[in-house]
């Protein structure tokens, strides 16, 4: 290698990217892709289910919502060819997210559902602002950027739901 130094220290950049916990690009697409997947479920049950005119419009709000953004992810990942394939299905603990709204009692939904959404979009919020920050693409890092301010707002709605 005629330029070890160098080598070195893209290697020490890696290094570091990776234990700042910024998550590598095919990771951010598939955990925002499978949160997408996630709250257009949960915000489906929550628009049929909830029982609070408040709750069930959140839900379908973020239906409408998080369904655009998955549009718009894979809109990025097909033009930047980026080769990652997105999650058709929620993960195990997604899965069992739902299970516990499909199964909850009425008088019990919308706080159950509220719930999971503080802490939904708590964890998505600092996924995107992470990768918004120090991701390695471009496209993606814009993308997170915009979006941010969204998942903020929704926490934030969601927050003020709480009973």
């Amino acid at each position: 290698m005629r330029y070890p130094l160098m080598a070195a220290l893209a290697a020490m950049a890696t290094l570091a990217l990776v234990s700042c916990g910024v998550p590598s690009t095919p990771a951010f697409v598939k955990k925002a892709a499978s949160s997408d997947l996630y709250e257009v479920a949960a915000g489906k049950l929550a628009s049929e289910k909830g029982q609070s005119e408040a709750v069930k419009t959140f839900g379908q709000h973020m239906v409408e919502a998080h369904s655009k953004t998955t549009e718009e992810l894979r809109g990025i990942v097909q033009s930047e060819k980026l080769g990652v394939k997105l999650p058709t299905e929620v993960n195990k603990k997604q899965q069992s997210m739902l299970k516990t709204l499909t199964e909850a009692k009425p008088e019990e939904f919308d706080q159950l559902y509220i719930q999971q959404q503080i802490k939904a979009h708590e964890k998505v919020a600092h996924l995107f602002d992470k990768y918004a920050e120090r991701g390695d693409n471009q496209a993606l890092k814009q993308f997170a950027a915009n979006v941010l301010p969204t998942i903020k707002r929704h926490l934030e709605e969601a927050e003020k739901l709480k009973p």
